[in-house]
Order: structure tokens, then C-alpha cells, then sequence
């Protein structure tokens, strides 16, 4: 058997409440030092008020009988208190799951149903899936809450839960939630986050993440911190933060680190481009297209970058050819990818900002144990063979929510996660992500199930059978869907199912030059 290991020695993982971690404050980051800003509203946290917030708003659920190991949803565009409200359930020994702001009332609902979710707190804008979503499964409406601080069609803000401050900004310390103590086993035990994820094959699934897992991963991902001081850094939360690669490096990393986080709402390449320029960012976190958008818009040249100094892709990977076009046209940025998955809360590997490799998914995270295995015949291929990986370490995953057959599908008898990608590792140990097992779709970052999509092309009247797969379009840096679908009057259409993998040859570059 031949296991990698990380070329940083292992971190010291506390078995405690992962709001505790994150206001353990290793960088003695002050009270008064800005945490969260939002680029728009211009709303800044500072860190002092984080914290007090955040157990003020647990407090406001305790009132409404909110209790430990009750599940909240959070269903929102990126905000700038989105981590008080996703910590305020975390810190009382409750779980809070985060939802795809695009989501329909359908895939609301099947999150909702599936998680337990009992309350939800969501965006005005969102607010008529919301309801629509809820009523489906049952969420009385008295259980919505609503980010800002505008009540809309009788829904109240989450803050007015909160115990009032005082004219001082105080407030009582009996009015504050405490931390619920999750010692040894129960901070590995204690689900704190469900996110949902395609896994390897099919419809969404939860990825149940306990406290000790957060924990985990957050000290993984720190070993491999820049050289930028945290308290010197400005990052940019343009991930959607529902999204488990924002949600370790901006709400839990950045917090811990005491990183100021500028917040963006919503992507858009202007706001986007002008919260670089105006805010000094130093560090930015994308994902492939938007690394394009900074290679090929001509909306580039009308701002300022010049502060950013580092840039981190994750989510799919990024081409050997783009990573050297941004480095042209920016010499001042230090690139690096990530690898990772929600089930490994999220990630398993990072690059190195010195030297950079370019292509390569990253180097082994500590505490973790990786293996690249042949999936035929389940043994470990030599180096540069290509072969699955396999992770075995404290950021896999619990398991998923109310699925235990996936669950022993994904992680075998011995703690190995199957992640479905296959790669090769050059002699220094980068890893190179080359192919997937799997056959989800990777469109900007998110995973695509191609049989939702071909469930849905079914209810077509027209349409007899359908298969999807995923081709890569250089233009968005990203692959997408394209579908292959028989008609309903091609009565004569073989049985059986139709392989994707065969399709996938037939869109071939050359093959499509001859269509």
C-alpha cells in the first residue's frame, strides 16, 4: 500500500464546539478589528460584535423553542452576517444547513424534507420560494426569518429574535446564549453542518459535517496559509457562501484567522472587479471562470488590481494554459489550486503559492492519509499511473443524512472516501486531477447530477429517452450539459440504457469538427 502524507507535520485538533475553535483566537485579533464588510451597504462587523451577535441570536431561537439538534436553514445570496446566522445554531449544539440560493421550490422543499429543518432564515428577494417551499413540507411561517432589517408581508427580520442592546451596545451576559461544551467524542459525534453535494453519483445528498470535523479541516487548510499576516490580508467573499469552499475559507478560517472579509452579495463582474480595486484586496478565492473573467474581460483594464497578491481557484479545475495567461497579464499575483469535496469538509489538498505548479491540484493537507488506487483492481498504482483517490483522515465526513447505503458506497469499512476523481502524482507529490469515475457535470464550481437533468428532459412529451453529459466549453471555463434526447415517435429505439461514456467520444474535438 503506498500512502501519502502531508510534507507539514500534523496540527493538534481540539475536540470542542467549532464556535469555540473559531473564537479561540490564535492572532490575538482585538474586538474592534473589522471582520465583515459588505461592499455594497458598506456594513462593517467588527469581531467583538461577531461574537456578541452571535450568541445573541442563538438566545433569540431558544425563545421559539429552538433546541439542541434542531436543523436551521439558511436560504440566501452571500450577506454579511450570514456566519451569525449559521453559528447561532452551531454554538447551542443544533445544526444549520445551507441552501443554493438558485434553488426552485422543489429542491427547496426536497433540502428542507430531507435535513429536518425547522426554521428558515432567507433573503427578501427569495422569500417567495421560501414560502412556497416551506408550505410543501410542512415549516409553519412563524418559522421564517428574513436577512435585513425590514419586515416584508409580516416576516420579521431574524435580528428582532436578539435580546435588545443597550444605549452602551451592550447586553446583559445572561442574555447570551452559552456554548454548548462538546468535549472528546461528541465534537466528533455532534453534526454542526449540512451541505448538500451530488456525492458521486445522483440527487443531492447531505453531507452531515460534525464540529470535529470543521475543526479538522480549518487547521488543515491554515498549515498552508501564505505569507500574507492575517490581520494584513483583505480577502474577498465572492463565493456563494452556501457553498462548503466559502464557508471553511471565509466563515471559519477567516473568522479564526481574524482575516477582514469583504462580502459581495451577488457576482456580478463589475461589482466584483470595483470591490478589488476600492477595498485593496489582497487575496482572492474563485473559482475557474471567474480566474477567466480576470484573463479575457476588457472590463479589466478600467480597474485597479494591482493590490491582489495571492489567488486561490478551487471547485474544478483550472487549465495549465489559463493559470499562465493570468500570470502574464498579472506577474504580481502568487497562484495556487485546491482540491476537495464537501464530503471532506472541503478539502484534501492545497498548492503552494512558492513554487507555484501549475496545473497541479495541490500537495497532501496534514493529518490525513491519501492513496491513488486503480479502480479495477483496487491497488495502489506507482507514481504517475492514474488512479482514484482515496482520502482517510478527520475531515471525512460523518456520513449522508439519512442515507447509509451511499454512505457505504462512499467510505469503505476501513475509513477510505472514494472520492471518484482519478489522478496522477508527479515525483514531488503534486497531484494532478485528470478524469472522473463519476459522471456528474462540473459547471462553474457546482456539480450537476446528469440524471436530474434527464429526469427532467423525460417529462417532455416529445421526448422517449434522453442522456446528458458534460463537455468542456474553453470560452466560460467550465464544462456544461449538453443532452442527447430521442424522440417520442422513434418508437423503434433500442432497450437498455444508453452510456454516457460512449457519447462522450462522440463529442470529441475532432469528432464535433465533423458534425
Amino acid at each position: 500500500m503506498t500512502v501519502y502524507t502531508s510534507h507539514v507535520p500534523d496540527r493538534v485538533i481540539p475536540h470542542i464546539n467549532a464556535y469555540e475553535f473559531v473564537v479561540s483566537n490564535p492572532n490575538h485579533t482585538p474586538d474592534s478589528h473589522p471582520v465583515l464588510l459588505d461592499s455594497l451597504t458598506k456594513r462593517v462587523i467588527h469581531y467583538g460584535e461577531w461574537k456578541r451577535d452571535t450568541r445573541r441570536w442563538a438566545t433569540g431561537l431558544q425563545s421559539i423553542g429552538f433546541k439542541h439538534g434542531d436543523v436551521l436553514g439558511l436560504f440566501s445570496f452571500n450577506q454579511v452576517d450570514y456566519s451569525i446566522a449559521m453559528f447561532g445554531p452551531i454554538l447551542m449544539g443544533a445544526i444549520t444547513t445551507t441552501v443554493n440560493a438558485s434553488y426552485t421550490v422543489d429542491e427547496l422543499a426536497y433540502q428542507l424534507l430531507d435535513s429536518g429543518a425547522s426554521v428558515l432564515v432567507t433573503h427578501p428577494e427569495l422569500l417567495p420560494v421560501a414560502r412556497a417551499g416551506a408550505q410543501r413540507v410542512g415549516l409553519p411561517e412563524d418559522g421564517i426569518f428574513l436577512f435585513g432589517e425590514q419586515v416584508v408581508d409580516g416576516f420579521q427580520p431574524y435580528t428582532a429574535l436578539m435580546p435588545p442592546l443597550s444605549s452602551s451596545l451592550s447586553v446583559l451576559k445572561d442574555q447570551l446564549a452559552e456554548v454548548v461544551p462538546l468535549e472528546g467524542p461528541l465534537a466528533k459525534e455532534t453534526t454542526a453542518l449540512i451541505c448538500y453535494s451530488s456525492g458521486t453519483t445522483g440527487r443531492s445528498k447531505g453531507v452531515e459535517l460534525s464540529h470535529l470535523n470543521i475543526i479538522a479541516n480549518a487547521l488543515q487548510v491554515s498549515a498552508l496559509d501564505g505569507p500574507l499576516l492575517p490581520h494584513e490580508n483583505v480577502s474577498l467573499s465572492v463565493l456563494p457562501m452556501y457553498h462548503m469552499y466559502s464557508i471553511m475559507i471565509h466563515l471559519v478560517c477567516g473568522l479564526y484567522n481574524g482575516i477582514p472579509n469583504v462580502v459581495l452579495q451577488k457576482f456580478n463582474p463589475e461589482d466584483f472587479l470595483r470591490a478589488i480595486q476600492d477595498y485593496k484586496i489582497k487575496t482572492l478565492n474563485l473559482v475557474p471562470p471567474q480566474v477567466l473573467l480576470l484573463v479575457k474581460s476588457p472590463l479589466v483594464q478600467k480597474y485597479n488590481l494591482s493590490s491582489v497578491q495571492n489567488v486561490m481557484a478551487g471547485a474544478a479545475p483550472c487549465s495549465k494554459e489559463l493559470i499562465e495567461a493570468l500570470m502574464d497579464r498579472f506577474p504580481q499575483m502568487a497562484f495556487r489550486q485546491a482540491y476537495g469535496m464537501s464530503e471532506l469538509s472541503p478539502a484534501s489538498h492545497i498548492g503552494l503559492y512558492e513554487p507555484m505548479v501549475h496545473g497541479s491540484a495541490g500537495r497532501v493537507l496534514p493529518n490525513q492519509q491519501v492513496r491513488v488506487v486503480d479502480p479495477q483492481t483496487g491497488k495502489d498504482v506507482v507514481q504517475g499511473e492514474r488512479g482514484e483517490i482515496w482520502v482517510r483522515g478527520p475531515n471525512v465526513m460523518k456520513g449522508y443524512r439519512n442515507n447509509a447505503a451511499a454512505t457505504r458506497d462512499t467510505i469503505d469499512a476501513e475509513g477510505w472516501l472514494h472520492t471518484g476523481d482519478i489522478a496522477v502524482v508527479d515525483p514531488d507529490e503534486n497531484f494532478f486531477v485528470v478524469d472522473r469515475l463519476k459522471e456528474l457535470i462540473k459547471y462553474k464550481g457546482f456539480q450537476v447530477a446528469p440524471a436530474e437533468l434527464e429526469a427532467i428532459l423525460l417529462t417532455h412529451p416529445q421526448i422517449l429517452d434522453s442522456a446528458v453529459i458534460g463537455v468542456e466549453d474553453p470560452e466560460q471555463a467550465t464544462e456544461v450539459p449538453m443532452a442527447f434526447v430521442v424522440r417520442n415517435e422513434a418508437t423503434a429505439s433500442a432497450a437498455g440504457k444508453i452510456l454516457r461514456k460512449d457519447l462522450r467520444v462522440l463529442v470529441q474535438p475532432k469528432t464535433l469538427a465533423r458534425l
